[in-house]
């Protein structure tokens, strides 16, 4: 069974860059295209049923994931996605990717006729995450539940973010190496350090210091949901941090139709967090939401 859902990831993945690398109207020739994965929306599979009748319903895979293009166009950075509606396939459209929320239209394969759309909200689950939404498909209506399945990034992927942090935030890239051990340059002077930084954490991805830079990352990226679930990690090791009440404000409002959905089954450090931020001033908690990666 493990071996399946690997396979059926790996199809999906293949699935969305093969949609980057044919969107000929955005990057130009298909043979000079080149992608890669930064933000990764639902990815996974689960079931589509009826709104009519619960007891009609389908297997679907979805992959939807924001994708950086280098082709005859430039460097350009799209959202695609890939739907199995059984063993249908349909292309993507109008992509949007939010912290714990992905949206899109449905096409052909080949991206001319829309079919329907697609709408889902991410709730917390044990520790993983469910996507929970609606699909409409010719007419019909469904509700959808797509188990996220965490994606292992490539060396390049990781290093990729190091670089995005390190240029955007030199002065807390160059702290966050110093609190584990030596530095790999000073970003905050070196100009050419985060390439540097990238370039040693392609070639050592299990550094602490690399480690602790994605950490960081993926604090300001709440949209990824390979972020998302390294975060959840450490809030099942420690729930003190901001990071903690970020993640438990997201599910929280993405469930607010309906909260009790999300507190079933929702895990211990989730509840606790919840519960002491219900104890805080809204001023406090906004400040808090508004606060970068601490």
């Amino acid at each position: 069974m493990k071996k399946l859902l690997v396979m059926a990831i790996a199809l999906l993945v293949i699935g969305i860059a093969g949609t980057a690398v044919m969107a000929d109207e955005t990057v130009g020739e298909q043979n000079q295209a080149r992608a890669m994965i930064h933000t990764m929306g639902a990815l996974g599979y689960g079931i589509a049923t009826s709104q009519a009748d619960p007891m009609n319903f389908e297997i679907v895979k979805v992959g939807i994931a924001g994708i950086n293009v280098t082709g005859t166009a430039g460097n350009v950075d799209i959202n695609v996605g890939v739907l199995y509606f059984g063993d249908v396939k349909y292309k993507l459209k109008d992509v949007v990717i939010g912290n714990g929320t992905a949206s899109a239209n449905i096409y052909d394969v080949n991206g001319t006729t829309q079919h329907g759309s697609i709408s889902l909200n991410s709730y917390i689950k044990g520790n993983g995450e469910v996507w929970a939404g609606t699909l409409t498909l010719d007419g019909a209506a469904y509700n959808a539940y797509i188990i996220q399945a965490p994606r292992v990034w490539k060396p390049l992927e990781k290093a990729a973010k190091v670089f995005s942090y390190c240029e955007n935030n030199p002065e807390k890239c160059k702290a966050v190496m110093k609190a584990v051990g030596n530095i790999v340059c000073d970003p905050s002077t070196d100009d050419s350090c985060k390439d540097k930084i990238k370039t040693f954490c392609e070639q050592h991805p299990d550094d602490n210091r690399c480690k602790m830079l994605e950490l960081a990352s993926c604090k300001l990226h709440l949209e990824d949901a390979n972020c998302r679930n390294l975060l959840i990690q450490q809030c099942n090791e420690s729930n003190n941090s901001t990071t903690c009440d970020k993640l438990t404000n997201m599910y929280t409002r993405n469930a607010e139709n309906n909260i009790n959905a999300i507190i079933k089954n929702a895990p211990q450090w989730f509840k606790q967090v919840r519960e002491r931020i219900k104890n805080k001033p809204q001023s406090e908690i906004n400040s808090e939401d508004n606060t970068e990666g601490q």
